[in-house]
């Protein structure tokens, strides 16, 4: 975990790193001082970042959480003491299990912010009250239930006005399962009146109507069954008077689960065919070929897929060493008894031992592991700075000997121009020039600065598929990476260290924000990297 405070200015103020942060800085806040939390390991943080306000868990797949202390209007939300004065204690660790996947309140947020879409859960609504801080949609799940009066602190509420077109919306930013929905109104009457009912919208498209009486407590609608999802709506908002009036919502607790995600299972995809390819979504189409979620802390991901039967994986150890196992996918006793493999770590510094031969991989090493080795491990050396270890396998008929090859051993073939927007060096690991495998081709890219497309002209390469890694991006970058029949072109867009499948009749190029690297692995009928068909621009659709 990493905490920054930060003026204005970009000055930082204040710092501090540890596996768990509590401290308290003994500063004045100004206006523009931000609080900047990292946790790249873990997207999940419990944080509580003024004494004034509760501890929220927060989902934060980005790694990266920023808060803007309020100030002028924005004061109208919190408590006169919130960030004031001097000694702010922050607390920042992260959750355990048992905290993240228990049956809570999953739509608390005291933090969270309007039109920041980047940490869960977050509240959004298609109207507000004069666009008054007093009636933002966070005010509605900040933990805070006071309803009989209205106005600033502590009777701030979400309102959108004396109208029933309203809709409020909850996204928890990843699938959970919800149980209940408990509804604080506000109840300054005769000042308000009340909705007699509101319709509660899942993903799944399953609508359930909250009934609501004339009161300040908390009223329940409980579902009838658990529903899976990722955002709850609420629409049709129905007053009990008329004309109307004002009527406004204090806190909405919404009791269920995330779903816990299991990545230590190997996942299959299968092969695709490029008629049915034609029809694919963009949600579709990212479900047969765009991989996520690679590294994981003390995990192996590991992604089968049926085309070439290439297996793409990640290991990232950190406090536990790591085990490569064939798994009941395999139907072997060991992973390598019928496969050879192919590995660049991404990370710092590490450890692969190979049936008990150590080798140490530096950022960019690359490590060639041949058929019938039986015991693969990762370590990690410094847990602050742990290894990325990314892994191509195929199957193979003969065993080569292991092989490290870090990058100055790597062939370089530069490539492209500035003019063309595609300079760039290839660094050829596991290729017939440097060394031998059996059908494994494997290696890494870099684009020189200016540079955003990876290859243009495009080209398909029948006799080989390829996975592409796409890596060296910050965080607002993207690569959209070009897909599909020359005819019948598709794009996914790739965000850092993700990964796409491309089937040996698919286009296969990507063009970025900015310059950024990738790694590029083959297998198949051959391996020369010359043998591809040319698409010309012309013949692109």
């Amino acid at each position: 975990m990493e905490l920054k405070i930060i003026n204005k200015g970009g000055e930082v103020l204040f710092s501090e790193s540890a596996k768990e942060i509590d401290v308290v800085y003994d500063g004045v806040y100004e206006e523009g001082t931000k609080i900047c939390v990292s946790s790249p390991l873990c997207e999940f943080v419990k944080i509580q970042l003024d004494s004034t306000l509760g501890d929220a868990i927060i989902f934060n797949p980005q790694g990266k959480f920023e808060y803007e202390i309020p100030f002028g209007n924005l004061r109208n939300m919190y408590s006169e003491y919130s960030f004031a004065g001097r000694g702010h204690k922050i607390q920042i660790s992260e959750p355990s299990d048992e905290e993240i996947y228990s049956l809570r309140n999953i739509a608390l947020n005291p933090y969270d912010v309007r039109g920041q879409k980047k940490y869960f859960p977050h509240a959004s609504a298609n109207l507000v009250t004069r666009e008054n801080p007093t009636f933002f949609e966070r005010n509605a799940i900040d933990g805070m239930r006071e309803n009989v009066g209205h106005g600033p602190y502590p009777f701030h509420s979400w309102a959108g006005g004396a109208r029933e077109d309203l809709e409020y919306k909850l996204d928890f930013g990843a699938p959970v399962e919800v149980e209940k929905l408990v509804f604080y109104l506000r109840a300054d009457f005769p000042h308000d009146t009340y909705w007699k009912n509101v319709d509660v919208v899942f993903d799944g498209g399953e609508v359930y109507t909250a009934e609501f009486e004339k009161t300040e407590k908390g009223q329940e609608l409980i579902l009838p069954e658990v529903i899976k999802t990722k955002t709850v709506q609420l629409k049709n908002f129905k007053q009990a008077t008329f004309p109307l009036s004002w009527a406004a919502l204090v806190e909405v607790e919404v009791y269920g689960k995330y779903i816990k995600e299991d990545l230590s299972k190997m996942e299959i995809r299968n092969a695709s065919n490029p008629r049915d390819m034609k029809h694919y979504t963009t949600e579709r189409l990212r479900e047969e070929f765009h991989i996520s979620k690679l590294f994981t802390k003390d995990n192996i991901r590991m992604v089968y897929s049926h085309i070439d039967r290439i297996i793409t994986a990640g290991a990232m150890p950190i406090y536990q060493e790591l085990r490569l196992e064939a798994g009941k996918e395999l139907a072997a006793d060991y992973f390598l008894e019928r496969r050879e493999m192919g590995c660049i770590n991404i990370g710092g510094k590490g450890i692969i031992t190979v049936d008990g031969v150590e080798y140490e991989m530096n950022p960019r090493d690359g490590i060639y592991i041949g058929r019938g080795n039986r015991e693969i491990t990762f370590k990690c050396v410094d847990e602050n700075d742990p290894p990325k270890f990314y892994i191509s396998s195929c199957p193979a008929h003969k065993e080569y000997p292991t092989v490290k090859i870090d990058i100055t051993k790597a062939k370089k073939v530069p490539c492209g121009s500035p003019e063309e927007c595609n300079h760039r060096v290839i660094n050829q690991y596991i290729h017939p020039e440097v060394m031998q495998s059996c059908q494994l081709a494997m290696g890494l890219t870099n684009l020189e600065s200016g540079s955003n497309w990876n290859t243009m002209p495009c080209h398909t390469h029948d006799r080989r598929m390829e996975v592409y890694l796409y890596l060296d991006m910050q965080e607002d970058d993207i690569v959209f990476h070009m897909m599909g029949e020359p005819n019948e072109t598709r794009h996914i867009v790739m965000r850092n260290e993700e990964a796409v499948i491309s089937p040996s009749w698919s286009i296969h190029a990507g063009v970025g924000t900015r310059a950024y690297s990738f790694i590029w692995a083959m297998c198949g009928e051959n391996q020369e990297f010359t043998d591809m068909d040319h698409i010309g621009m012309k013949e692109l659709f």
